[in-house]
């Protein structure tokens, strides 16, 4: 059928705002770990702000989880000493509550980080482990505390299993951040800058 030659033709051009889901995801995936960046911020914050509390309660002794190179089973006595059930109500509530959060957000956003500029290429693998290995480590270093601090009496080998969790959770934190430092300074370069 031949076509009418006054009858308007549809434009063949996608409307203003519409691109393939491939175009879309950079720039959401780029407000979410923009977001998850904020919020693992205000959630270490918080953390940090309840353990500093937590810290001038019992006379200046810092808890445990923020010693960077561990502890014994006399630096917990001297804790437990000057531990109320106020205080174990709110240490248990860091390690359930915000020390739980803030490991989960953290490290999926970097690994989302990590999973988009790194798509497609062998380096991404090497990478994405290591945020999930902190944030099971640092999960288990909360129960391993928790059960030390519910414990009758202090076991030298639950204590060290706990410090060694510990100081492994810092260990990793920092490689976490530098898997994803790694995958910026990585990122293919697409286009060339503008010549002048």
């Amino acid at each position: 059928m031949a076509s009418n030659p006054h009858q308007p033709r549809r434009s063949r051009r996608a409307p203003a705002g519409s691109g393939s889901p491939a175009a879309r995801r950079p720039g959401r995936a780029a407000l979410l770990i923009i977001a998850g960046v904020v919020v693992s911020a205000v959630l270490a914050a918080i953390n940090g702000l309840q353990l500093a509390s937590l810290q001038r309660a019992t006379g200046g002794l810092a808890m445990p989880d923020t010693l960077l190179t561990g502890y014994d089973s006399d630096y917990i006595t001297r804790v437990q000493s000057r531990m109320t059930d106020e205080l174990y109500e709110r240490y248990g509530a860091s390690h359930y509550l915000w020390d739980v959060l803030f490991p989960v957000v953290f490290a999926a956003t970097v690994m989302l980080l990590i999973s988009t500029i790194t798509r497609g290429r062998k380096i991404r693998w090497f990478l994405l482990p290591v945020p999930v290995v902190y944030v099971v480590v640092d999960i288990t270093e909360n129960l391993l505390l928790e059960a030390v601090f519910a414990a009758e009496s202090l076991g030298p080998g639950a204590v060290a299993a706990a410090s060694t969790f510990t100081i492994l959770k810092f260990v990793l934190f920092a490689a976490a951040v530098a898997a994803g430092l790694a995958a910026l300074l990585t990122r293919p370069k697409n286009a060339a800058p503008p010549k002048r």
